[in-house]
């Protein structure tokens, strides 16, 4: 028998003093053991790829490895497709069962490189091959990489995302590719996110064959799917969000959370605002999660926690109650969207103010720090000093950029 999927409870502070309002934080970490030689899902998988004129050369030779390699990967059962995009769209490979890969490896060394940019329309094309197959019981993806601008088809930044976010609706994912310099990084991140997938970014050619890999074996050992997360508060409770998730629902709120991978850890922040009025043990939330196990064919697996804290006029219990481990996730996503504040500053040529939110978090970090001697704060702390010094000292570049965004998305993403 499989060991099941492991879920965690931790609150930022035990003890709570009666008749003040306070914010606490509830950690909530779901862990999936690794197992070797698990049974997997089939992988229903369209590769959809940049062949426009900027892809031309070592873009294009490492392209082409990346999904040759990828091919070796899959087996008779798994579903796959090939799509390029350049000022035009071709179904190169349409989806067929991986039976005849030295023929897909054939198309794919024929790719030669085109136009402009039509990054709708190659995704489209690609979300169409995967829904021709879909069905329960498979993985479901869309795998784009481009190195440029969406300049032909739909290139609003909105409307692309929310074609991404139809595509999520249908039971597709999408995971996005960026290469190079020159491609829109905030773009492929919230296509990404909207689509419930990964994003990468590439800043070499000759890493794309490993990214493409990494990808690929996180769909080879999916274990948990349609992980759903439900929190209702009880009465002096308000969740006042879900840190990095947009919750759905009043007064029970729910949230989707990605695949679940072998060896994979998630952590869901909760804020809340609680209000007890005497001392004594006090309900503050019901937590609610689902899942389907695929190393248990699909069987639904349910929790339902109810989660009570301590109310104490004892000073000492209150102090020293407080959890370090739950504050410094906090503090870590706060970092991520001191990140996202900063490089929007200095998009607008605020490089004073950008500044002044990287070192306001700094300092943040390095009282924790100083408490925990914990080295993912250290390094957390090592990448604000070299944004803050990238920024002030005008090495702003479009790879800075992407490399600094990269940062930001990977720490948010890290739950």
């Amino acid at each position: 028998m499989n060991e099941k999927m492991g879920m965690e409870l931790s609150l930022s502070h035990k003890y709570l003093k009666p008749g003040s309002c306070q914010v606490v934080y509830l950690m909530i970490r779901l862990k999936q053991p690794r197992f070797e030689n698990a049974k997997r899902l089939p992988l229903n998988v369209s590769f959809v790829l940049d062949r426009s004129g900027s892809m031309e050369g070592k873009k294009l030779d490492y392209t082409k490895k990346a999904v040759k390699f990828a091919l070796e990967h899959l087996e008779a059962k798994d579903t796959v497709s090939l799509v390029t995009f350049e000022d035009q769209v071709e179904v190169l490979v349409p989806a067929e069962k991986a039976l005849y890969k030295d023929q897909i490896s054939q198309a794919v060394n024929g790719i030669v490189t085109g136009g402009c940019t039509n990054l709708s329309g190659g995704l489209l094309k690609g979300a169409a091959q995967v829904k021709a197959n879909l069905k329960d019981g498979q993985v479901n993806r869309v795998i784009l990489l481009t190195d440029g601008i969406a300049n032909k088809g739909i290139t609003s930044h909105h409307a692309l995302v929310e074609k991404t976010k139809e595509i999520k609706a249908g039971n597709i994912t999408v995971s996005t590719l960026g290469v190079g310099s020159d491609f829109q990084e905030d773009l492929l991140v919230d296509m990404a996110e909207g689509g419930g997938g990964n994003f990468y970014f590439i800043g070499s050619p000759d890493r794309i064959p490993e990214i493409f890999d990494q990808e690929l074996q996180g769909l080879l050992s999916i274990t948990g799917q349609n992980l759903e997360l439900a929190l209702l508060p009880a009465a002096g409770v308000k969740i006042m969000g879900i840190l990095g998730y947009e919750p759905a629902g009043w007064p029970e709120v729910k949230i989707m959370l990605p695949d679940m991978y072998g060896g994979d850890t998630k952590t869901v922040l909760v804020e809340m605002l609680v209000n007890p009025e005497v001392a004594g043990k006090t309900q503050l939330v019901q937590v609610k999660f689902r899942y389907d196990d695929v190393l248990e064919n699909l069987t639904t697996v349910n929790y339902d926690v109810t989660l009570s804290a301590e109310v104490s006029n004892d000073q000492e219990s209150i102090n020293s109650g407080v959890d370090i481990q739950v504050l410094k996730e906090v503090e870590i996503y706060r970092t991520a969207q001191a990140k996202e504040e900063s490089i929007k500053m200095a998009d607008q040529g605020n490089v004073a103010e950008a500044g002044r939110v990287l070192k306001n978090q700094q300092e943040k970090l390095q009282e924790l720090y100083n408490r925990t001697k914990d080295d993912e704060i250290l390094q957390e702390i090592q990448t604000l000093e070299s944004n803050y010094t990238i920024i002030s000292e005008n090495c702003y570049s479009p790879i800075n950029r992407k490399e600094m965004k990269y940062a930001s998305y990977v720490s948010r993403n890290k739950r």
